[in-house]
């Protein structure tokens, strides 16, 4: 090999190599530097959990979130501070429901655990299966909730019977759905409306608060129309369509109540009207309103509600009240329940 090509090839393989040192050098210079980059973020860990104690506890307690307490890991101390915090904002849900969901599974399966079934317990969307009447409306002396005091026993058809309030708060503070409508055709907030027990208005609060529908429908119990407001009203003299004196001053309260948190008492109206208009109990008349059954009630309670009905039913207007009596001839229909009139004016 002539002497010019050898030398040329030692100069190439010079310049070679002298490029990929510096390139080479960068290279481990940057995976050393992500190393360290790596290193430094996993000690100062997120910039949430690097917040004092006490900043990191208020923050929970602002919002039930406890995907916050998984995010702190092992960092102990943010972990209790976020446990404590999320805790307190559990308990302050629906006006201070008082409970953890882990601490109202505990009371679920211990105070109540011959009461709930354990499959009831598998999530909170099947929690709300145990919003049944029999759970709800209670006869049991030996019931964990039973009342101590006579007063605070109801009659229902015949029978002592009682609202178990701490039972529905729990299941609530768990978790469960009380906007849906149950098999048996009510919901938790129509029974409490019917029963009208003494702590009847805290716990429609707490309903309303955890997402009970006020404007919800049912199958009207015996002419007490389709909305919770209606059911205020219970147990008419089917013969006489007198009230036999339980428009009380109490069921005049709750209905107040139901009125000023909104509720449509043009619906509930409308509902109560065509209740009224069934085969074999239109004992009182086309014209049977709320206004009208409430006003009954000759004392301030009564005569406050039946001003909030009225003013109620003239600022819903004609027309939403004719819409309100359209769609509760259509529903009682579909329930083949709906007697048919010539009037078709209940709205007027």
């Amino acid at each position: 090999m002539p002497a010019g090509f050898f030398l040329v090839g030692v100069i190439t393989l010079a310049l070679a190599g002298s490029l990929r040192a510096p390139v080479a050098r960068c290279e481990t210079a940057q995976r050393i530097e992500m190393v360290q980059t790596r290193r430094r973020t996993r000690q100062r860990g997120p910039a949430l959990l690097r917040l004092p104690t006490d900043v990191l506890r208020k923050i929970a307690t602002h919002t039930v979130a406890p995907g916050l307490v998984v995010a702190a890991g092992s960092n102990l101390e943010a972990r209790t501070a976020l446990r404590k915090g999320t805790d307190e904002a559990e308990r302050s849900r629906f006006g201070g429901i008082g409970l953890t969901v882990r601490e109202a599974e505990h009371v679920l399966r211990t105070r109540y655990r011959n009461i709930v079934d354990a499959s009831q317990l598998e999530s909170q969307e099947a929690a709300r299966r145990a919003f049944s009447r029999k759970n709800i409306v209670c006869t049991d002396e030996d019931h964990p909730d039973a009342p101590e005091d006579i007063e605070d026993w109801l009659d229902d058809d015949g029978q002592e019977a009682f609202v178990a309030s701490r039972f529905v708060r729990t299941l609530l503070a768990y978790g469960a759905d009380p906007s849906g409508i149950s098999t048996e055709s009510f919901t938790p907030l129509h029974l409490v409306a019917a029963y009208c027990p003494s702590d009847a208005i805290e716990l429609a609060r707490v309903l309303l608060a955890a997402g009970a529908d006020i404007d919800a429908e049912c199958s009207p119990a015996d002419m007490s129309g389709t909305c919770a407001l209606t059911w205020c009203i219970t147990d008419t003299d089917m013969d006489t369509g007198e009230l036999e004196g339980l428009v009380s001053d109490a069921r005049c309260a709750l209905a107040t109540f139901l009125v000023e948190q909104g509720c449509d008492v043009a619906k509930a109206d409308a509902g109560f009207t065509q209740a009224n208009k069934r085969n074999d109990q239109n004992r009182f008349g086309d014209d049977r309103t709320l206004a009208i059954l409430f006003a009954q009630q000759s004392t301030p309670a009564g005569e406050r509600l039946v001003d909030l009905i009225t003013t109620a039913l003239e600022e819903a207007g004609p027309e939403r009240r004719q819409a309100a009596a359209d769609a509760a001839r259509q529903r009682f229909s579909e329930m083949g329940q709906y007697i048919s009139s010539d009037d078709d004016s209940d709205a007027d």
